[in-house]
């Protein structure tokens, strides 16, 4: 049973609400068409008509931040989904089968720890040319290693329960052990998994991008944004300020989120 969200789930869930409507609201309106270059209008400060000032190529900065969190939420759903769908399966066969299969499929993910997101993306890019979904596909695949510690991890205290041993003596398969007795015990485990995998996708994202191995211009990303401000830091610090800050406090409302359902999800929480 899940108790209430306590003050800083609630601020997460807040922020994070926001971002999401700043992303839905950008697929049908933004204040300016995102991309539309205007020499005339290049770096200027805040006004009525530009409310978060123009960039080096005189586009709208508050439109592309707006867009920017579509890519952000596609990111870290994509990433986060690969993750998941690679990190769980893989997690419960190794809880469910022991002995050297689980050696084998735990030291697969400590060996996959040594490739950090990054050198996944450079090796993608390196084959297919930097792009979003490379990316995603790279920052995938280095969370799996997160998802397949906690899976298995929960599913070992799962599987040591007696109404396992009943299920294992009633003839129960090790599949449906996991689908009927093991996923569900274990969900809110990863939905809490899921909410940090998702900011630490955030990061990941906005620093390819920066590096220049994510989303490709002219296509609008908060880490492409701020790898573009390098060049105009002292004379328009505002266009590494608004792509900064939508990036942390993405990431803080996330983590905050997470905290949150931990808190509320977490038998032992509530006990504490």
């Amino acid at each position: 049973m899940m108790r209430r969200l306590t003050a800083p789930g609630w601020a997460g869930l807040l922020l994070v609400g926001a971002v999401v409507a700043m992303a839905l609201v950008s697929l049908a309106w933004t204040p300016h068409d995102p991309l539309a270059v205007s020499p005339d209008h290049r770096l200027e400060g805040s006004s009525a008509h530009h409310l978060l000032g123009t960039d080096r190529f005189g586009r709208d900065v508050l439109s592309r931040v707006m867009v920017g969190s579509q890519i952000t939420l596609l990111v870290g759903l994509v990433s986060v989904g690969i993750s998941l769908a690679l990190g769980v399966p893989l997690g419960l066969w190794a809880a469910l089968r022991g002995g050297i299969v689980q050696a084998a499929v735990m030291r697969g993910a400590d060996l996959l720890l040594a490739f950090p997101a990054l050198l996944l993306a450079i090796l993608a890019g390196a084959v297919v040319g930097p792009s979003t979904w490379s990316a995603m596909v790279a920052i995938g695949i280095a969370g799996v290693p997160g998802f397949l510690r906690v899976t298995r991890a929960g599913a070992l205290q799962v599987l040591t329960q007696d109404y396992i041993a009943a299920a294992r003596i009633a003839g129960r398969s090790n599949p449906a052990l996991a689908v009927v007795h093991v996923l569900p015990n274990i969900a809110a485990t990863l939905i809490v998994q899921c909410s940090v995998a998702f900011a630490l996708a955030i990061l990941a994202e906005a620093a390819l991008s920066f590096l220049g191995l994510g989303t490709p211009p002219p296509d609008a990303s908060w880490g492409r944004m701020l790898g573009d401000a390098q060049a105009s830091l002292a004379s328009a610090p505002h266009l590494a300020l608004w792509p900064g800050a939508a990036v942390a406090l993405t990431v803080l409302g996330f983590n905050l989120l997470g905290d949150g359902l931990r808190d509320a999800l977490d038998p032992r929480e509530r006990r504490a």
